[in-house]
C-alpha cells in the first residue's frame, strides 16, 4: 500500500486518497460501506502504470491465499467480459506507514479491504463482498464453475448429517417475518408486500448478544456436526491468508465462538435438490456470513469482536 501510495500522481492522489473519516452513506465513514457494485473511487486499476499495476496485484496477494488472486482476476472477466483492470476501482483511506491506514477495491462482484487498521475490531477493517456468475445471471442447479460454490457444498454436508428435528429448525421456509436489531423488534416485512422475506441480501448489521435469532442454534450440534461446521467456516475463510482468519477467530472467540451461532438454510428460491441450499447464513452476536446462491453467487461478511461496529451497504 505504502509503495502505491508513494507511486501515486498528485492527480492520482487527489482521485482516490482519501481522509479517514471521509463521509460516506449516512453521514458514516465512507471505508465502512460495502456493496455488490460500486466505484469507490474513479480511479481504476487499467488507469494506473503497468508498475502501478503490479502493485495493485501485490495488494491483493497481501490479503488473499495462493491463487485467489487469480480467481478474483478470473472472476471479474466472467462477471464483466473485460479484464480484471478496467473494472476494479480503487481508493486508499489514511496515511500508510501511520497505522490508520486501509485500501479498498471494488467494482463489480467485490468489496475488497487490505490492511487492518489499528485499533480495529472488526475483521478485515469492516464488511466484505464477493459474487460471481460464471454461467450467467441465472446459474444452472450447482453452480458448475463458480469458484466460490465449494463452500456451500460444505454446508451441505452438514445438513446431511443433521436429524430431522435439527433440519427442522434449521431450514426457514420463507426467510424471517422480521429482524431485530439493538433490542427492538421490527416487524415490517423486509420485503413489503412480498411473501419472500429473506433477510435483504446486503443487511450485515451485528445484532448482538440479545437478538433473537432464527435458525439451528449451533450448541445443539452433536460432536461429529461440529466436526462438519468447522470445515464449514474453513471453507469459507479459504480465499484468505492466515492473518485473516486468525483474525476472524479471534472476533468469534470474543463473542463465545461459534457456539453463539446459529445456522440457517433458506428454502426459497433453491435451485438444487432437497438437501442443496442455494441461500444460507451462519449468524451469531457479531457474526454474519451470508451465502446468496439464487440467481448466483453472492457472498456478504462481517464479524468483529463486538457487535457495536457501524456499517452501511447497500444492494446494486
Amino acid at each position: 500500500m505504502k509503495a502505491l501510495h508513494d507511486s501515486l500522481t498528485d492527480a492520482q492522489r487527489t482521485a482516490m486518497c482519501f481522509d479517514w473519516d471521509r463521509k460516506g452513506y449516512g453521514g458514516l465513514p465512507l471505508r465502512l460501506h460495502v456493496t455488490n457494485n460500486w466505484a469507490v473511487s474513479p480511479i481504476r486499476v487499467g488507469d494506473f502504470t503497468a508498475d502501478q499495476q503490479a502493485l495493485v496485484e501485490e495488494v491483493f496477494k497481501s490479503v488473499l491465499a495462493e491463487g485467489w488472486t487469480e480467481k478474483l482476476a478470473a472472476q471479474a472477466k466472467d462477471d464483466t467480459g473485460k479484464p480484471w483492470t478496467e473494472d476494479r476501482k480503487v481508493a486508499i483511506f489514511g496515511t500508510p506507514g501511520t497505522g490508520t491506514c486501509q485500501c479498498v477495491i471494488s467494482g463489480f462482484h467485490l468489496t475488497f479491504r487490505a490492511g487492518r487498521p489499528k485499533d480495529a475490531t472488526a475483521a478485515f477493517g469492516g464488511a466484505i463482498y464477493h459474487g460471481h456468475q460464471p454461467g450467467g445471471f441465472h446459474e444452472k442447479p450447482g453452480h458448475p464453475g463458480n469458484i466460490f460454490w465449494y463452500q456451500a457444498r460444505e454446508a451441505h454436508k452438514l445438513y446431511r448429517l443433521l436429524d430431522g428435528k435439527q433440519q427442522a429448525k434449521a431450514v426457514l421456509a420463507n426467510g424471517m417475518p422480521y429482524y431485530e436489531f439493538d433490542g427492538k423488534i421490527d416487524r415490517t416485512p423486509v420485503l413489503p408486500g412480498s411473501q419472500f422475506d429473506r433477510p435483504m441480501e446486503p443487511d450485515v448489521r451485528l445484532r448482538g448478544p440479545k437478538a433473537e435469532l432464527p435458525g439451528l442454534p449451533i450448541t445443539e450440534l452433536a460432536r461429529d456436526q461440529k466436526e462438519a461446521m468447522g470445515k464449514v467456516l474453513t471453507a469459507m475463510l479459504g480465499p484468505y491468508r492466515e492473518p485473516y482468519r486468525d483474525d476472524v477467530a479471534r472476533c468469534l472467540e470474543k463473542q463465545g465462538g461459534l457456539d453463539k451461532c446459529h445456522l440457517i438454510f433458506y428454502r426459497e428460491r433453491t435451485l438444487g435438490k432437497d438437501g442443496e441450499w442455494d441461500n444460507w447464513r451462519v449468524e451469531g452476536p457479531a457474526f454474519v456470513w451470508y451465502f446468496r446462491g439464487f440467481p448466483h453467487v453472492h457472498i456478504w461478511f462481517h464479524a468483529a469482536e463486538e457487535p457495536a461496529v457501524p456499517v452501511t451497504s447497500h444492494f446494486g
